[in-house]
């Protein structure tokens, strides 16, 4: 079994903050998460404009990977590990989490020989270049969003924040500009190249201040540790893997029914979408499980209905302003994109708008439920939750597409607010 959380910790749960100080920091970790999805947006906008809408789609796809592969091969571990660190001391903390990412760091290295392998005999579909570069961006990324996740529970929220604004934000501009000055650079390759780059960045940012201090001491491995806490993540597991299939699983039906160039166009929509429920969830929400899981450790009901009212109430307030700007920013902005598809198709885009703030809250909701420890809940749902979005996108795809697309995104939101909501009043 795990340690037990020590009284005596080196890591604490933020303390209670003015209502003043809580919206300055949170200004501040919106600027960090704004930076990352505003040069995203700007990366969707330059791909879109000057490389096409079929790369795009081919971007959307690769980014689709780099979200599954963290929940295919995580196996619920982070989790389950993120919220048993909060308030353990260092020297038990850090083996524990090198011994995770070594796990992850495993996979990959049994994994990618046995994807070249299958590349090659199907005849090299994917170049032995691109395919390098792929594998190295999907491993890094996959190792960093871990790193990142399991950094906020111990207090270090403005660190992790910063490291995923290299990893996200820093890049994607210094790419449009290298394209912009050299049309050759106007390749799904470059763009491949400016993301990898920033994660090697990203590694020695995390890595050598951690080697060339005292705690590169405290690193070791709990490998029998980790592996008995494998039976209590499975439902973590299933949820991991539930919520990255029906998050990307209409973006890959699209591409089969209808095409990389309309795969392009709501690969473009739901990144502009995406950045609301980014901005909010890990800008703000994320950034509150540590408080969440030491409350509910309380078993004060008052304590914690007190502090689901307060980030209730920020997080609608955050999305509706965010919503609305992105509505106005996208219609603006498509007429200079040059692409008439998209302008043809910006309705369906306020039906992704409704999705993701019905996502948002049902996020919310699992949040609380994670901190609850209602982990058979919590992967009940999710599986449901992926299963009703693939039979919904294989239906309504053929027959409405996109619109189908938007509106099975629309249904499987709300059926996960609306479950969630349900556990989690239900049977407090």
């Amino acid at each position: 079994m795990l340690p037990a959380a020590s009284g005596n910790t080196t890591h604490h749960v933020p303390v209670q903050r003015s209502g003043s100080q809580r919206w300055l920091r949170q200004i501040v970790l919106f600027a960090l998460r704004g930076a990352s999805n505003v040069s995203k947006f700007a990366l969707a906008i330059y791909t879109a404009r000057y490389l096409g809408l079929a790369d795009l789609g081919t971007y959307g796809l690769l980014v689709g990977a780099a979200g599954i592969i963290p929940g295919a091969w995580g196996f619920g571990l982070t989790d389950w590990l993120g919220r048993h660190i909060v308030g353990l001391k260092s020297a038990e903390a850090i083996p524990l989490i090198a011994t995770r990412l070594s796990l992850s760091l495993l996979m990959h290295v049994v994994g990618w020989p046995i994807a070249w392998i299958v590349n090659a005999a199907l005849g090299m579909p994917v170049p032995p270049l691109l395919f390098v570069l792929v594998a190295a961006v999907l491993v890094l990324e996959h190792l960093a969003i871990e790193a990142e996740d399991l950094l906020i529970p111990r207090g270090h929220i403005f660190f992790a924040n910063t490291l995923i604004f290299i990893r996200a934000g820093l890049w994607p501009p210094l790419v449009i500009v290298w394209g912009l000055l050299d049309p050759a650079a106007r390749t799904i390759e470059h763009i491949i190249f400016g993301w990898l780059a920033a994660l090697v960045l990203l590694w020695l940012v995390l890595a050598l201040p951690l080697l060339f201090s005292n705690r590169r001491r405290m690193i070791g491995w709990r490998w029998q540790t980790l592996f008995s806490s494998i039976r209590p993540s499975l439902p973590f597991y299933l949820k991991d893997v539930s919520l990255v299939g029906s998050l990307y699983i209409d973006r890959f039906l699209v591409a089969t029914f209808l095409g990389l160039e309309l795969a392009g166009v709501y690969t473009f929509f739901w990144s502009v979408a995406n950045v609301i429920h980014t901005l909010v969830l890990y800008g703000m929400l994320h950034n509150h499980l540590g408080q969440m899981v030491s409350t509910a450790r309380e078993k004060n009901s008052t304590a914690l209905r007190r502090l689901e009212r307060r980030l209730q109430i920020e997080t609608v307030v955050w999305s509706l302003l965010l919503a609305l700007a992105a509505a106005v920013a996208t219609w603006l902005l498509l007429p200079l994109i040059g692409r008439p598809l998209l302008q043809d198709y910006f309705w369906v885009f306020g039906v992704i708008l409704l999705a993701t703030l019905l996502r948002i809250a049902a996020d919310g909701y699992g949040y609380m439920l994670l901190a609850l420890h209602r982990d058979r809940a919590i992967a009940v749902i999710s599986a449901s939750g992926v299963v009703l979005s693939a039979v919904l996108n294989a239906l309504l795809i053929p027959l409405a597409g996109l619109a189908g697309a938007a509106c099975a995104y629309v249904i499987t939101a709300a059926t996960l607010l609306a479950a969630r909501v349900r556990i989690r009043f239900g049977r407090a």
